[in-house]
């Protein structure tokens, strides 16, 4: 008997991920690709049957051939079983806690490094206590070039770079890197003055990238989302 599979489709700003999930919640494959790129996904998908379809979006005019099928089940920020979240709070942050919160505990302060960082911390009774926004990596390096007219365009280094930069590109990627890098460990330490046994997950793209540099985070888990779809979606009846 052919074992029972669940897609879990997470709609980003810039990027559409996909897992695909049997009943036992193992991971099977994953996917992922920029927007313009969704045709090809929708190709790979659209050869499999699936016993449940998840789909959680923060770009509300992005639709898949995936949204049509009959067993899609389209996931909000309502559908997730936090207290306290706010109505315009986007679905994937809130994902995200409550995935890492059943996997690891709470209370939990989730940081998500993609194209905005995101922080979120839910405490022991499952309530919101707050986060923060800000722009990501990629976006504070494209922001400084698009609206100065002298400074270059500059990649993001691998290896942390000095806090003193000697010229005007170590300057930028130093002064980037370094003040968001201090930034985020002042809410860890301020969170854990709070919350002293909550641990501090990272994901997101650049979540290696700041773990690699010296954030005291307890672990990367690049699946926090879909482990909250799935969460989410065990809870309204199982995938098998």
């Amino acid at each position: 008997m052919e074992t029972p599979e669940c897609l879990t489709i997470a709609i980003g700003n810039t990027r559409i991920k996909a897992a695909i999930f049997n009943s036992n919640f193992q991971l099977i494959k994953e996917y992922a690709v920029n927007h313009q790129d969704l045709p090809i996904l929708e190709m790979e998908l659209g050869t499999r049957d699936f016993k449940r379809i998840a789909i959680a979006s923060v770009v509300p005019n992005l639709i898949t051939t995936c949204h049509y099928r009959e067993n899609a089940q389209i996931i909000t920020t309502e559908d997730v079983p936090l207290k306290g979240l706010y109505a315009s709070m986007g679905c994937d942050r809130a994902l995200a806690a409550f995935g890492a919160g059943e996997c690891y505990g709470y209370p939990i302060l989730v940081i998500d490094a993609g194209t905005a960082i995101t922080l979120t911390g839910i405490d022991g009774d499952k309530n919101f206590v707050g986060g923060a926004i800000m722009a990501g990596l990629r976006s504070q390096f494209a922001t400084l070039q698009e609206n100065t007219a002298a400074l270059p365009h500059l990649s993001i280094p691998e290896i942390l770079l000095p806090r003193w930069g000697i010229d005007t590109v170590s300057s930028i990627q130093a002064g980037i890197s370094q003040i968001i890098l201090a930034g985020l460990q002042g809410y860890i330490d301020d969170w854990r003055s709070q919350f002293p046994n909550s641990k501090v997950i990272i994901t997101g793209g650049d979540g290696d990238r700041f773990q690699k540099w010296g954030l005291a985070v307890d672990a990367i888990d690049q699946y926090l989302i879909f482990l909250g779809m799935l969460k989410a979606v065990q809870g309204k009846g199982k995938i098998m």
